[in-house]
């Protein structure tokens, strides 16, 4: 059985669509689990991840690198060209937004409260 593979992904912010390059990275977040041993019994600890999201944006006469900065609880929408679709909510940028001037490239981190598939 095959399929299509996600390829490129539309990234919306509270509605608008952003101008990123290929390559974003989603983590939907969930647990983390830490193996403990205890002679050769297993057990392990759980840790909350929480969503998030790393991409490139472009930086066009439309993007703001000071707002984007601003973003905080947002809905995000990851569109992937395979059909599913992903919504971030309470959604905020974790790190200062960095412009490279030689590639017009803005590094975007984000965080979230939530992630689930609406697709």
């Amino acid at each position: 059985m095959g399929g299509q593979v996600t390829g490129i992904a539309t990234i919306r912010i509270d509605g608008g669509e952003i101008p990123s390059e290929r390559g974003a990275t989603l983590n939907p977040g969930g647990v983390n689990r830490t193996t403990r041993m205890a002679g050769r019994r297993v057990y392990y600890n759980e840790e909350p991840v929480a969503p998030t999201l790393q991409c490139t944006v472009l930086h066009t006469p439309e993007i703001d690198l000071i707002e984007l900065g601003k973003i905080r609880d947002a809905t995000v929408l990851v569109e992937c060209d395979n059909g599913q679709d992903y919504m971030l909510t309470g959604a905020f940028v974790t790190e200062t937004t960095e412009l490279n001037t030689g590639e017009g490239q803005v590094r975007l981190n984000m965080a979230a409260r939530t992630c689930e598939r609406i697709n």
